[in-house]
């Protein structure tokens, strides 16, 4: 996707996490967005339908290289659809 349109859906769920949470900076927590920024859904969309919840910084890159390998391994392009399953 776009790196700006990225760029734009990560900045909206930063400042969702800091209203609800307050300044988190030196914490150790980021901020985790569903749809991920990646996605054309992403919380810059516009319709509010998105979810941001403070977790831990290490999983949070480890979740983001996952996805970037998903992406890549299942070469998934801008504007393929594909199906996401969450589990635990």
């Amino acid at each position: 996707m776009n790196k700006d349109k990225q760029d734009k859906n990560r900045s909206k769920s930063i400042s969702e996490c800091k209203k609800v949470w307050g300044d988190y900076s030196g914490s150790g927590l980021e901020c985790d967005e569903y749809p991920f920024a990646s996605m054309k859904e992403g919380s810059a969309k516009g319709d509010n339908r998105f979810s941001v919840r403070l977790i831990d910084g290490k999983d949070n890159r480890k979740g983001d290289l996952r996805l970037d390998e998903m992406y890549t391994l299942n070469r998934v392009l801008d504007g393929d659809p594909f199906c996401m399953k969450i589990t635990h």
